[in-house]
């Protein structure tokens, strides 16, 4: 199991250069899109569609990425309050639940792929199930990493200081 987390550990720091890249591109898009407006005064119709969709994917590649570090946000009220065996229990139950959600995102996600299939994009005439293909993408690497803090929590054998896990 810890090389299944080695694994999923180094795909995850492609995913953050990824990240990092679309980010940055959906930036310049953005910032070309406004001085193009604003200066030149000849409006871009395809910068707000890209930045648009460069935003979807990035949503799920970073959320995926914050799940696996633990730091998506949380109400821990109950969690903080128990000894570090039951908390262990408490996540890896929280986690199961989140992977039937990930599974469920993936299907209806699939679905929506299926239905704007056969739609263009407005500006950049491309398929709607690309930028709609966020949604299933982002439901396995949200399932990854959900396995991956699974894998961890089980692997933990102790707190490393008092009120987290290992």
């Amino acid at each position: 199991m810890a090389g299944l987390l080695r694994v999923i550990d180094s795909f995850n720091k492609w995913l953050t250069i990824l990240l990092g890249v679309v980010l940055g591109v959906m930036s310049v898009v953005i910032i070309f899109q406004v001085l193009s407006r604003y200066i030149l005064g000849i409006p871009l119709p395809w910068s707000e569609e890209l930045a648009r969709y460069l935003m979807a994917y990035s949503i799920f590649v970073g959320a995926a990425l914050a799940l696996r570090k633990q730091q998506l946000i949380a109400v821990e009220f109950i969690s903080e309050r128990l000894s570090f065996n039951p908390r262990r229990v408490l996540k890896i139950v929280i986690n199961l639940t989140g992977i039937i959600l990930f599974a469920i995102l993936f299907i209806k996600g699939i679905e929506m792929m299926e239905k704007v299939s056969t739609q263009l994009s407005a500006a950049m005439q491309i398929p709607m199930s690309i930028p709609y293909a966020s949604i299933p993408i982002g439901a396995v690497l949200l399932t990854i990493n959900a396995i991956a803090v699974i894998i961890e929590l089980l692997l933990s054998k102790e707190a490393v200081k008092e009120g987290e896990a290992a």
